[in-house]
């Protein structure tokens, strides 16, 4: 079964002409012309406005079509080299009963997904906040233990908000021993180059 479309995409990025003259009987057309289509006084009409899966078949088709032809298709594509990466904080001595606001800066975008502090200094520390920027990262201004985040941990893993590149993340540890002891601490995340 053939169907011709019958009017052009009502999407910004259709808008001048293009559009698709007809259409095949493959699979991935009938999944396409059943999210088009409108039926009605014994006939089916295709229609411009399709649903999200549909317009997404289409522009994969407009893309076909103007490969076919050499032409050129520009489109947008977001950041592409992902992975992940660990940003280490500063180590800093920390006195007994004192609580410090330790930083670490990220050179690219950074997404952090877990805390880890050393589990032989977890015990002795408590996280009074995390912030990206200036932004808590806490649901409320009470402070956690360090155990919650040791390397043995389980189900310690978060998401936080993206920190720019020239954003500072920072985590502010108070020691809870009688003595000072030197906190350090690093964060896993996701870092993103463009």
């Amino acid at each position: 079964m053939s169907y011709d479309i019958l009017a052009g995409m009502d999407d910004d990025e259709f808008e001048g002409g293009v559009g698709l003259d007809v259409i095949g009987d493959d699979d991935d057309d009938d999944d396409l012309l059943e999210a088009m289509t409108v039926s009605g006084a014994g006939n089916t009409d295709i229609i411009g406005a399709v649903k999200k899966a549909a317009k997404a078949l289409v522009k994969k088709k407009v893309a076909q079509r103007v490969a076919q032809r050499n032409a050129g298709v520009v489109r947008q594509v977001g950041l592409q080299n992902r992975r992940r990466n660990p940003l280490g904080l500063v180590p800093t001595l920390i006195g007994a009963g004192v609580s410090i606001q330790v930083p670490a800066a990220p050179q690219n975008l950074f997404r952090a997904e877990r805390l880890v502090v050393p589990s032989d200094i977890a015990l002795d520390f408590g996280i009074a906040d995390i912030k990206v920027g200036n932004v808590s990262q806490l649901v409320q201004a009470t402070e956690l233990p360090g155990a919650m985040f040791s390397e043995v941990a389980i189900d310690t893993g978060v998401s936080w908000d993206t920190a720019e590149v020239g954003n500072q993340i920072s985590v502010t540890a108070r020691n809870k021993s009688a003595a000072p002891i030197e906190f350090s601490a690093a964060l896993l995340g996701t870092i993103a180059k463009r």
